[in-house]
């Protein structure tokens, strides 16, 4: 992780307390070095991170791809006078820009919150609401993590789980109401909006 020295980096990312590139990044760098990671070498981690990502996407070792019609279903919720939109990952902004872009889905311009407004899931969530303009009469959280289960159960909000049979099995554990596999079937993916349930 660091020239200095992160030899074992504990990859299980459950286990950390906030699931986020920055709260993992901090949490491991605690534990490592016994003090709080600094702006200049979050910064430069920043950049080494991305600067890998681009390298595997250049050599074809990893492949950023859009899950089946999420772009053709952004662009209809983006165009719906009855919803907005807004982006929250854990994710740096940089590598998350990447990987958006890289995908080809059309997310530019959402509102949106990354791990630079962490470190908590819990606070990225609120800040890409607070962004995206106001009050509204239903919040829902799609995700396809665990821990985006979690974070929707903390704040109150109705969850919709994303993910195939496997993925699908695991966030129904964690108290996800309703899981679709992919956004192909648009009707289902607007009736599920409405009746998704807080986890």
């Amino acid at each position: 992780l660091f020239r200095s020295g992160i030899h074992e980096l504990n990859t299980n990312w459950s286990s950390y307390e906030h699931v986020t590139d920055l709260g993992c990044v901090q949490e491991a760098f605690a534990t490592a070095f016994d003090r709080a990671i600094t702006e200049q070498e979050l910064a430069k981690f920043t950049d080494c991170f991305v600067g890998l990502l681009r390298k595997e996407q250049q050599q074809g070792t990893a492949v950023f791809r859009e899950i089946a019609g999420a772009s053709a279903i952004l662009k209809k919720l983006s165009a719906d006078p009855q919803w907005a939109v807004a982006l929250a990952t854990g994710g740096w902004k940089q590598s998350a820009q990447f990987k958006i872009e890289t995908a080809g889905i059309p997310a530019q311009n959402l509102p949106s919150a990354f791990a630079e407004d962490g470190p908590s899931r819990e606070s990225i969530v609120l800040r890409a609401i607070e962004r995206a303009g106001g009050k509204f009469n239903r919040i829902v959280s799609i995700g396809d993590a665990d821990w985006d289960v979690r974070t929707a159960r903390r704040l109150g909000l109705p969850f919709l789980g994303v993910g195939g049979p496997r993925r699908a099995a695991r966030l129904r554990n964690e108290g996800a109401s309703h899981v679709i596999e992919n956004y192909l079937d648009q009707d289902v993916f607007y009736r599920l909006l409405e009746v998704a349930r807080i986890p």
